[in-house]
């Protein structure tokens, strides 16, 4: 009994020890699904960790000679991710190698955004930072309040900014889409008053109108009646690198002056 037991053991030992000895051709090709991909790297890793390599040539086609036995498939390439997982197992023990196909997809993503205010209004020549992984890419809205770049699958920051707003970004962590064209990077404008006191001979001009005039066009920001006191206050103004004060009945104009700051006691001198 112990013989026939010793004899059985000896068999296999012997099958294993000859299967694992014999060498078997493995051969396969790496692909996109669209185009085969040369300069991609196979890593074949058995039981004991010992991993060989090998390169797929300018046709995507690869193949060498390994003994059999179970082995980890890994592919890499520059550019590329792989699509066969981290898992994946061919067994050549006991059964014969078939052709590898090994499907990847390249990193590449393409992303479309636009740039607005809160009434949905689009902002042209806005700033516009991207960091893709270390990368960064500087970039402005076009006239149509519109950005784009081409960057890799993975963690993108977006943040952008412009004179008079307050900067505003997003993150967004990309795995498998390819076209991204729907983001929309709300900025809010920096506003400020104007408060003073409008006087002409020491008196307070009382129900007066007053305009606040944009200096590069001549158009007008906002117009206000001046209180019984002769006070005025005019809120939510946006930056203006040029701005002067009118008052149509009087003829009177103001010298230039720039909003990019709350003024207080802004009185004017009609005299």
């Amino acid at each position: 009994m112990r013989f026939k037991l010793f004899l059985c053991f000896i068999l296999v030992f012997s099958l294993r020890t000859f299967t694992q000895n014999e060498i078997v051709n493995i051969s396969g090709f790496v692909t996109d699904k669209e185009f085969r991909l040369g300069n991609a790297t196979v890593f074949f890793s058995n039981s004991s960790n010992v991993v060989k390599t090998v390169k797929s040539d300018i046709n995507g086609n690869f193949s060498i000679k390994l003994p059999k036995n179970k082995y980890r498939i890994i592919v890499k390439k520059e550019g590329y991710t792989s699509l066969i997982g981290d898992d994946f197992f061919v067994d050549y023990i006991f059964n014969e190698p078939k052709q590898l196909i090994l499907n990847m997809t390249d990193n590449k993503i393409h992303i479309y955004g636009k740039i607005i205010n809160k009434f949905g209004e689009t902002i042209k020549n806005a700033d516009v930072k991207i960091k893709v992984g270390e990368n960064l890419i500087d970039l402005k809205s076009n006239s149509n309040g519109e950005f784009s770049f081409e960057g890799q699958i993975g963690l993108v920051s977006i943040f952008a900014q412009k004179d008079g707003f307050y900067g505003n970004g997003t993150s967004m962590l990309i795995q498998n889409e390819k076209f991204i064209n729907d983001i929309s990077i709300t900025l809010e404008a920096k506003t400020f008053y104007i408060s003073g006191a409008l006087v002409k001979n020491n008196n307070y001009l009382k129900d007066t109108y007053l305009e606040l005039i944009n200096g590069s066009n001549n158009k007008v920001i906002s117009t206000i009646k001046t209180t019984k006191d002769g006070l005025f206050e005019f809120r939510d103004i946006l930056t203006y690198e040029k701005a002067y004060f009118r008052i149509p009945n009087l003829g009177y104009k103001s010298e230039i002056f720039t909003i990019n700051k709350d003024l207080r006691q802004f009185n004017i001198f009609t005299d």
